[in-house]
């Protein structure tokens, strides 16, 4: 396995690039693509500096980051001052991706970057994505879509770049079912409950919000470590007033 010859002509072609990444795996296998085939002097690493970035991505983004030798730009996005985000409607994706990819591609521009592309598969086509509608409106590239690639394909490159894969994700606003207001204190009060496990779990896993309480969602193969991790788990859960409800979610 290489890089196709597709995927790294179309990166040759676009020159300097921002690249998107905000911790997930598929960008990340993006974000060491473009930097072999372009070099880290040509790669501009964008993530938006916001509440719904999770502590432990931001790490991560950190560490990938000295890794391949690329600055990583963080730029400020306080998307809960935008009320029609805060409201937590139906819509809420495509508003975050609008205000999200306007600034980080101005950014990108302002330091000479023609193209800023993202992670999307052919398999995020199949799926209820509204920011891939905010990412046309704002000329956002996708690389993966253009050589054909779904999420196997880019597994496949990630183990030929030696990236071990890990869970897919989404921002911590993703946790607050629509119509419940996102607060600052809700955001924070999730990051809490999922920061003790979130570098340790090895499936998918979530706390989301409901009316006093907390529901924690795991897979199988973390049974145990939520086990373990249960009485902790209730302390942080009980001081803002929450009981917590388990969902094992591939039993």
């Amino acid at each position: 396995m290489s890089v196709p010859e597709i995927l790294k002509q179309y990166l040759l072609d676009k020159g300097c690039c921002g690249v998107l990444f905000s911790g997930g795996y598929d960008s990340e296998i993006l974000l060491r693509t473009a930097v072999s085939v372009l070099g880290a002097s040509n790669i501009v690493l964008l993530t938006a500096d916001t509440r719904l970035l999770a502590g432990f991505y931001r790490r991560h983004i950190f560490n990938v980051a000295e890794e391949l030798g690329v600055e990583p730009v963080f730029v400020p996005l306080d998307l809960l001052s935008c009320r029609e985000f805060a409201q937590n409607t139906d819509n809420r994706c495509y508003i975050c991706k609008r205000e999200l990819y306007s600034r980080l591609k101005a950014e990108a521009v302002a330091r000479g970057c023609r193209t800023v592309m993202d992670g999307t598969s052919t398999d995020d086509l199949k799926e209820h994505r509204p920011g891939l509608v905010a990412a046309a409106e704002t000329g956002i590239a996708h690389p993966f879509l253009e050589a054909c690639m779904g999420r196997n394909d880019i597994a496949e490159l990630g183990i030929f770049l030696g990236v071990r894969e890990y869970p897919s994700d989404s921002c911590l606003a993703t946790r607050i079912p629509h119509g419940q207001m996102i607060t600052a204190e809700l955001l924070d009060l999730i990051e809490r409950m999922e920061a003790p496990l979130r570098p340790s779990v090895k499936g998918r896993f979530r706390v989301v919000t409901g009316t006093g309480r907390l529901q924690v969602n795991y897979s199988v193969v973390d049974e145990k470590l939520v086990e373990n991790c249960l009485e902790q788990l209730k302390r942080i859960a009980e001081k803002s007033g929450h009981e917590i409800e388990l969902n094992r979610m591939d039993s």
